[in-house]
């Protein structure tokens, strides 16, 4: 028999040779079209929280006064954030004709230039006023 014959040599089996590169390889490719987007977030620059608008008024009612801080955030979905003493109520923008209007349930806030009104329930609406100066 020639040597070019049909048989490989004696070392030749014992040798193995990949034909394919490893399933392992191929899987841990499987994953980059799902990462390619997370590249694209990383890139975008990090939003900042919005930074309130803070005002101060004084509520007068028949017989008593109340201070309230009003923290106003115009990034949608726009709101206000009332502080009463210990209490923080979320009152969502409505519809308004004129001014600025925020309720939720049985409270309401409305804004036009530095005068408000707030009303609670079915009690008449309390008129408010920017917070004098000398007591903040």
């Amino acid at each position: 028999m020639s040597s070019l014959g049909c048989r490989p040599p004696h070392w030749w089996s014992g040798l193995r040779l990949p034909l394919m590169p490893p399933m392992r390889s191929l899987r841990s490719l499987a994953w980059l079209p799902l990462l390619l987007p997370l590249q694209a977030i990383a890139a975008t620059p990090t939003a900042h929280p919005e930074q309130a608008i803070r005002a101060e008024y004084r509520c007068l009612g028949r017989f008593e006064a109340t201070d309230l801080t009003a923290l106003f955030f115009n990034q949608a979905p726009a709101e206000v954030v009332l502080l009463v003493a210990a209490t923080a109520t979320r009152l969502p923008q409505g519809l308004a004709a004129s001014g600025s209007r925020y309720a939720a349930g049985d409270q309401e806030f409305w804004v036009k230039g530095d005068q408000a009104s707030w009303r609670l329930g079915s009690a008449p609406p309390l008129r408010c006023g920017p917070l004098p100066k000398a007591t903040r």
